[in-house]
């Protein structure tokens, strides 16, 4: 069974299960629910087998572990696990739901919202692929990082799937290094293609990878007036209902004795199905009957209902076909290949120019067969054309008689018609005391305006004999069409608009129902390439590179690296260009002067200088590279962390609460075993600060005899923690190199290893005394001087 067939299946038992209830009568419905039993118990033995579909996805190979239940699932209790199975029928569509990665069917069950879906399926995955984001993610700040790098990364998705599963990518351990470097073989082909994506290109793909989303597998049925299907056999009556063809149309079964011609009357179009090749003479009265023997279908009787599927999905398959006419002239690499490869392009083709032929609603489609739209407007415009053709007619006769030369006036006349109407007089008594020129005036009158009434409807010559006799030949004013006669020309108007259509239909459904598995298959695939585009997209716009991650490294070195929230700023024009920078911690390939291999240094310089946005850099770097991303650095050297930490300074003095639970979080740091890279921005705000360079010279001493752990502390304290410990600390400066032409600071914003940075006080002060006069420059001169001397002395 392949996963399309599944999918079709489950949505049929979800929808029997809900619908079970409505059907009538009893007998009816008790046949159905012990139908809807058996196949239900051989969808559970089979289930386990094939839960996960086949996925393009390049993840696929590391879901190495099972889930048999949706309780295997953390966080799924059982009132969860409750609620998941009432909606979706059974626990094991649930979970197929769950691990298909879909956000979206997830989150539209009752008492599910958003958050709760994402937090299912992501633990879900986390579960199968055995790797958790925060067994890498370690705090809070950290985690806000990344979940901010995935949204700048989300919002180049075009659908909600590839917006979804991307919530599924995180930090990976070292023992997925090989997933990583999958990853980052695919997501190096995606920047390839999208760096050589033309700017049409690029606009074309979004526009349509826009409206693809997951396939609706269910078909809600919808009424076709006008058409009934008639049975003389209960195993042919029993299937349709099984099927839900009666709740498309009425489904008659012949009783003995019934002619078929009673259950007919009044539709347009009657299927009449006999398997044994045997009916009433009733049959042969009717001219808008279809009679079908023992190898009847159902797409035979209701093609709608494949149509239906095409219908409901309508822009997303026809945004399926346009892109697969772009995939033809895309650049070309491995994963790109791949795409295509499992694309049918010609079939997909194929599906396009078949889809041209139904609209949304399901119908034939305006200009596809001209014979069709003639009838179309015929029957749309037929109770106005009959309105327009009566009142013309008994207006033209009015004016016709009113002009009229004859002895006795045209008004009288007139008035004796209507008065004669009003009386119910004999209309051959008329037609013998009226002038033969009024009779004549009534004939040819009336024969104009059936023809009128052909022009109106669009008739043909030959369906112009349709109209005859529609207006009664009573001399009487007002003139009356004949009711029975106009039923008759409306539903001879109908049937064959419905028998036209009906072929037609049968026709694209044949056509398009062989393609259904291809557009299955093309829609998954055309999901797994918007978020292999997106990550593309986003490495193009943000010049991200594959960075070099192996076992072999203990720390991590950047080249030419640029924070990325600086650099969606500068994108979004709201920043300058952002100065890159290079920085090492720990032993890799990066050695620049100045380093020694050391894992652990004080990163010194002013507010505003770069501290914050250093080590924010790296945690960016290290976390999207653990996930297989690319990075904002020409070059980046680094192991996969077990573990990775990053505190943002506090917001003023902690209480002695808050600076106990700190200090046990630095604990749990320092006494961890596991390769880790601990990011810390100024922590000597935890307490006051003669403590606080204290405190972190005893992390530092700590953390250096660790080989596998690496640390960067910013901090405006590093003198004081240097004294602090005899153990020999790097110190690491950002400083302002001075003032510019302006007198504006200008900051390299590359720390100088082993460089305590020059206060940017100075320099502050620097350029408000070269601003001021008088007084105020005396004051500013005094508090430099100061300055300049305070700094010799050191």
């Amino acid at each position: 069974m392949t996963a399309a067939k599944f999918d079709s299946l489950y949505v049929f038992f979800n929808d029997c299960k809900h619908e079970i209830e409505k059907l009538e009568p009893i007998w009816k419905r008790m046949r159905l629910k012990m139908s809807f039993q058996r196949m239900y118990t051989l969808q559970e033995s089979q289930v386990f087998k094939e839960c996960l579909p086949a996925d393009n996805s390049h993840d696929q190979e590391a879901l190495r572990l099972s889930l048999a239940s949706l309780s295997d699932i953390p966080g799924v209790g059982e009132k969860v696990r409750k609620v998941l199975i009432d909606h979706f029928g059974t626990e094991a569509v649930a979970l197929k739901v769950i691990l298909d990665f879909r956000v979206d069917l997830v989150a539209a069950v009752p008492e599910i919202g958003a958050k709760q879906a994402v937090n299912i399926v992501k633990a879900a995955f986390e579960q199968q692929f055995g790797a958790s984001a925060n067994t890498i993610l370690r705090s809070a700040d950290l985690r806000k990082i990344f979940d901010s790098i995935l949204g700048i990364i989300r919002g180049y998705a075009n659908t909600s799937y590839a917006r979804d599963k991307l919530l599924l990518y995180f930090p990976l351990p070292p023992e997925k290094i090989n997933v990583i470097h999958e990853r980052q073989r695919y997501f190096a082909d995606a920047i390839d293609v999208a760096k050589r994506l033309s700017e049409d290109q690029r606009a074309s793909l979004k526009q349509q990878l826009t409206n693809v989303r997951g396939l609706y597998r269910r078909v809600k049925p919808r009424r076709l007036e006008g058409r009934v299907i008639i049975t003389n056999d209960d195993k042919v009556f029993d299937r349709l209902v099984k099927e839900g063809i009666d709740k498309w149309c009425p489904v008659y079964i012949l009783s003995e004795g019934e002619n078929a011609i009673d259950y007919a009357k009044g539709y347009d179009l009657v299927l009449y199905i006999s398997p044994i090749g045997m009916y009433d003479d009733s049959v042969n009265m009717l001219d808008n009957v279809e009679i079908l023997g023992k190898d009847w279908t159902i797409d035979e009787v209701l093609p709608e209902m494949t149509i239906g599927f095409y219908s409901r999905n309508y822009r997303v398959i026809d945004a399926s076909s346009r892109l697969a006419e772009l995939f033809s002239n895309l650049p070309k690499n491995e994963s790109v290949q791949a795409f295509i490869d499992s694309l049918d392009l010609d079939s997909l083709l194929q599906v396009g120019k078949a889809l041209k032929n139904i609209n949304e609603e399901g119908d034939v489609a305006q200009s596809i067969d001209k014979e069709l739209d003639r009838y179309r407007r015929a029957v749309k415009n037929f109770p106005t054309a009959v309105a327009e053709t009566e009142s013309w007619l008994n207006e033209e006769i009015k004016a016709r008689i009113a002009k009229s030369q004859i002895t006795l006036g045209g008004q009288q006349i007139i008035t004796i018609l209507q008065s004669a109407d009003m009386d119910g007089a004999d209309s051959s008594a008329l037609r013998n005391m009226l002038p033969a020129e009024i009779i004549e005036t009534f004939t040819t009158t009336i024969q104009e305006a059936e023809d009128k009434l052909v022009d109106i409807l669009g008739l043909t010559p030959r369906e112009a004999d349709w109209v005859t006799g529609i207006i009664s030949e009573e001399i009487a004013l007002p003139v009356k069409l004949i009711p029975a006669q106009i039923n008759d020309l409306e539903g001879r108007l109908r049937r064959f608009f419905s028998d036209r259509q009906f072929r037609l239909i049968k026709k694209v459904s044949g056509q398009l129902d062989k393609l259904t598995d291809v557009v299955t298959e093309a829609v998954q695939t055309l999901l797994e390439f918007d978020l292999f585009l997106a990550v593309g997209l986003f490495g193009a716009d943000y010049d991200l590179h594959i960075p070099n991650i192996g076992l072999e490294y203990s720390g991590i070195g950047v080249e030419q690296a640029t924070n990325l929230f600086l650099k969606e700023s500068m994108l979004r024009g709201r920043h300058r260009k952002v100065q890159p920078i290079d920085y090492v911690i720990g032993n890799s390939l990066f050695k620049p002067d100045g380093t020694n291999g050391e894992n652990c240094a004080i990163l010194s310089g002013a507010n505003s200088g770069g501290k914050t946005t250093t080590i924010q850099t790296l945690a960016q770097i290290a976390t999207m590279a653990q996930t297989g991303f690319p990075v904002p650095a020409e070059n980046a050297y680094l192991p996969p962390f077990e573990e990775i930490y990053f505190f943002y300074k506090s917001r003023g003095m902690v209480s002695a609460g808050a600076f106990e639970t700190t200090l046990k979080q630095f604990a749990d740091i320092v006494v961890s075993e596991k390769s880790k890279l601990a990011l810390f921005d100024e922590v000597e705000a935890i307490t006051e600060p003669g403590s606080a360079a204290n405190v972190i010279a005893g992390l530092i001493e700590i953390l250096q005899r660790d080989p596998h752990s690496c640390a960067v502390i910013c901090s405006h304290l590093a003198k004081e923690i240097a004294a602090a410990t005899d153990v020999p600390i790097r110190i690491d400066g950002i400083e302002a190199r001075g003032l510019d032409e302006n007198l504006e600071l200008m900051v390299d914003r590359t720390p100088r290893f082993g460089t305590i940075a020059r206060s940017t006080p100075e320099l502050i002060v620097e350029r408000l005394t070269k601003l001021s006069k008088g007084k105020k420059k005396e004051v500013y001169e005094k508090i430099l001087e100061n300055l300049l001397r305070q700094r010799k002395e050191m």
